[in-house]
């Protein structure tokens, strides 16, 4: 205990946690090989406003880099950054600034966020961006200068584009803004409403070029969900959805090649991605209804049936938001701390719950618990959208909101603790005046 209390009051304590914090991130994924798959090309080719595989982030972050050895340790050093600039802003609003330090570069470098490092796909840097935004919201709330402003703009435009489902930030941000507006009676609008705005037009926009990407997601959907359930597949069918033969058995996967052309060329398969059975033996018909309808009806679905939807994100909540270290994903890393630490998302989800209506009933904490509500609906209605609009490996598509779960139980514990100094620790309150 004298030894714990010794390396918390030391001056560089900081400096030597995130030194140590980015040396075990890097020895867990620096020195094993890049593991690529048959779509990882699409996440290093970069285009903007044109028809793409992926939005444009993360390919630009992986362009940067000449190789996959390079962008592994990329990844690590922009990971280890925004978990460190987590650290920063949350201990400097922290009753107990060098624990909230510490505790949040521990949760960073757990096994179940760290060993996407060294994949070349999307969850490792979805994850980074997902944590400096959430870092940079916090500092602009309680610093507002150009540069919190710039960072905070920058964190969430990454974060946001990162994935077609985390516009429902965007939407959450507008909120407060809209209302702003309305009690204003569309006199007044700030140049937060109009970034936000300008950030959600690039986001329909991105949603547009990867249309295609959203089309093959739709493939999956209608595979696991609908054709295998009589009362989903009667649904449809009475909805338009082409009734075509055999397309109840088409469960499994073709190869690019053996998909007909005049269906390729609706569907405009992604680079490296093969193609569902249901595509070919759905052919033009069954492609061009999902193309035009399949998302809306989908959608209808969902909201008059709340029970089946729910059920169907409740199922998943255990293998996906409390996922085991060696998941689908055969990925290799180096040594690592326990994975025990991660703990569970109702563990994280109960701390949340608690110390946000703690921080509600203080009227000084009242702002920063309506900030992290805030956040907390946004992860769940990601979550809820992200099991809704894919078929298939969920485990992997879930695990940014899988680590914000942590990361918002962690942030609120440390910023809505009461701030009433006479019950301190004596080490914290020592450490305080030095």
């Amino acid at each position: 205990m004298l030894r714990i209390r010794f390396l918390l009051r030391m001056p560089w304590f900081a400096v030597i946690a995130t030194a140590v914090a980015l040396i075990v991130r890097a020895m867990a994924s620096v020195s094993q090989n890049a593991v690529r798959y048959p779509d990882s090309v699409g996440y290093h080719t970069v285009k903007f406003f044109t028809h793409t595989d992926r939005p444009w982030p993360i390919p630009f972050v992986f362009s940067l880099a000449g190789s996959d050895s390079l962008r592994i340790m990329f990844q690590v050093l922009l990971g280890t950054l925004a978990w460190v600039f987590l650290a920063w802003v949350l201990s400097s609003i922290s009753r107990f600034p060098r624990t909230a330090f510490a505790s949040t570069l521990l949760l960073g470098v757990s096994p179940q966020i760290i060993r996407y490092d060294v994949a070349i796909l999307s969850e490792s840097l979805s994850i980074t961006f997902a944590v400096a935004a959430l870092a940079a919201t916090l500092y602009r709330l309680h610093t507002r200068t150009m540069v919190s402003n710039v960072m905070w703009g920058t964190a969430l435009t990454l974060c946001v584009l990162s994935r077609p489902t985390h516009l429902v930030v965007v939407i959450v941000c507008l909120v407060p803004s809209t209302i702003s507006f309305v009690r204003a009676r569309a006199r007044k609008i700030t140049m937060t409403t109009l970034a936000l705005l300008t950030l959600f037009g690039a986001g329909i926009v991105s949603l547009r070029t990867t249309s295609h990407v959203s089309l093959l997601n739709m493939y999956t959907v209608i595979s696991s969900r609908v054709i295998s359930d009589d009362d989903r597949f009667a649904w449809f069918v009475e909805r338009g959805m082409p009734n075509i033969p055999n397309m109840r058995t088409a469960t499994g996967y073709d190869y690019a090649e053996e998909l007909p052309p005049d269906v390729a060329a609706i569907v405009q398969l992604p680079v490296g991605q093969q193609p569902p059975q249901l595509m070919r033996v759905g052919g033009v018909q069954l492609a061009t209804w999902l193309k035009n309808n399949g998302w809306r009806e989908w959608s209808r679905y969902l909201i008059t049936h709340p029970s089946d939807a729910f059920a169907h994100a409740s199922q998943l909540a255990g293998p996906t938001l409390n996922p085991p270290n060696g998941d689908f994903l055969p990925l290799k890393n180096g040594a690592m701390i326990p994975q025990s630490i991660f703990l569970t998302w109702q563990l994280w989800t109960l701390l949340s719950g608690v110390a946000l209506l703690a921080g509600f009933l203080r009227p000084r904490a009242r702002s920063t618990s309506v900030l992290l509500a805030a956040a907390v609906l946004a992860a769940w209605s990601i979550y809820f959208i992200t099991m809704h609009t894919s078929g298939i490996e969920h485990v992997r598509h879930a695990v940014t909101v899988s680590a914000m779960i942590r990361v918002l139980g962690l942030v609120s514990l440390f910023a809505l603790w009461p701030q009433s100094r006479s019950t301190a620790s004596l080490d914290e309150l020592d450490d305080e005046h030095h």
